[in-house]
């Protein structure tokens, strides 16, 4: 990598900056005492501050761990330095103005209005040494040449650092722009990325309903109802309230696929399906619990309740017919009730005490509705 772009903008500009117009004051100052007898050892010293000193100024910034604050450092010093160079050439007009405001406007335009007093005060610190090592001598003239050269040196030397505040601005400018447009585009990007992600989610709510739905009939599967029991369960046993568990199960169902196929059996259950989603109410959890057997899961509802809805489901569906091709087709369920907490306090026990009850209609002829404990089972018909 170039060295010099690794040592900061402001240092290169000051460099070039003072080295310019430390060179325009040597030939200001020449064309001035060109008449005058100052000596190997007054020339030398104007080569040393004119033509040496920024070049050593700008060593001194690099080699600094703060390169900026060493810059800073460096305004000062060349105000004090052309207060001592002012008294040196006796405070000539133009020569003292070139080089007062030069510095002064350098320092006003690096630190604001609180680096014109710091640096007055080095100036004025410059002379009052210039005056103890040189003695006071005022010779205000300025010779023609050296007038000429100062003003339009001085001119050129604000003009410059005009154009410099200039470039930067226009640089700041393009800066805040693709800023902006960065911004922009951040929050292009950023509003794609949300509907990504809600899209994302929408997807994966889908895929979470799809793996709890059955395919068949749209209600819930096994493992769903896996999850959810427990989660009901532990509501209704905190509420003190009851929870109904009814298994169904589709009599003479193998007949039907026998005897009609395989899609006859498959309109029985989504007949079935239908039945159970008409009947539940919006609390309620309808499954299908594997090949003919559903479960409705009815939370808060107690065994007397639940044994006239299973009795209204068994009478209502034992009387459609369901239509497949040319066919009208037609049977009858075999329906187990448990109930918490009476049959269970646990998804197991509740689930095998309405798969016991199922089972004990079957064996008792079909078309009827069981409880898992027959002594607990309310005296009343669907008459009632």
């Amino acid at each position: 990598m170039n060295s010099s772009r690794r040592r900061p903008w402001l240092i290169r500009m000051h460099h070039r900056m003072r080295s310019i117009s430390f060179a325009m004051m040597f030939v200001a100052t020449a064309l001035n005492i060109t008449n005058q007898d100052y000596g190997p050892l007054g020339w030398g010293l104007l080569v040393g501050l004119f033509l040496l000193y920024p070049h050593l100024q700008y060593c001194r910034a690099c080699w600094s761990a703060n390169p900026v604050r060493a810059e800073m450092t460096n305004l000062l010093v060349d105000s004090l330095l052309l207060g001592v160079y002012i008294a040196g050439v006796g405070f000539s007009l133009w020569l003292a103005f070139s080089g007062a405001i030069g510095t002064l406007s350098n320092n006003a335009a690096n630190k604001g209005w609180r680096g014109v007093f710091p640096a007055l005060l080095a100036l004025g610190g410059g002379m009052a040494a210039g005056v103890a090592i040189f003695g006071l001598h005022l010779t205000p003239q300025t010779e023609w040449p050296a007038t000429l050269f100062c003003i339009a040196g001085l001119t050129g030397y604000l003009m410059a650092m005009g154009n410099i505040g200039f470039e930067r601005n226009q640089q700041l400018r393009q800066t805040r722009e693709t800023l902006k447009q960065r911004e922009s585009d951040l929050l292009t990007a950023n509003h794609a990325l949300q509907e990504n992600i809600r899209e994302i989610d929408q997807l994966q709510a889908q895929l979470i309903e799809q793996a709890n739905r059955d395919p068949l009939t749209n209600l819930y599967n096994r493992r769903y109802l896996d999850s959810t029991l427990a989660r009901e369960l532990a509501r209704c046993k905190r509420e003190g309230q009851s929870l109904a568990l009814i298994m169904i199960d589709i009599d003479h169902f193998k007949k039907i696929n026998d005897t009609y196929g395989h899609q006859a059996g498959d309109a029985m259950l989504i007949h079935l399906a239908s039945t159970l989603h008409d009947m539940a109410r919006a609390a309620d959890i309808t499954c299908r619990y594997g090949g003919e057997e559903f479960l409705l899961l009815m939370p808060t509802m107690d065994l007397e309740t639940a044994h006239r809805r299973a009795e209204e489901l068994r009478v209502g569906f034992a009387s459609a017919v369901v239509p497949f091709a040319n066919f009208r087709l037609q049977t009858t369920l075999s329906i187990g009730i448990s109930v918490y907490p009476g049959h269970g306090t646990t998804p197991d026990l509740l689930i095998q005490g309405a798969d016991r009850a199922m089972y004990r209609a079957k064996h008792r002829g079909r078309n009827r509705v069981e409880i898992d404990d027959l002594d607990a089972a309310p005296a009343f018909s669907l008459a009632d």
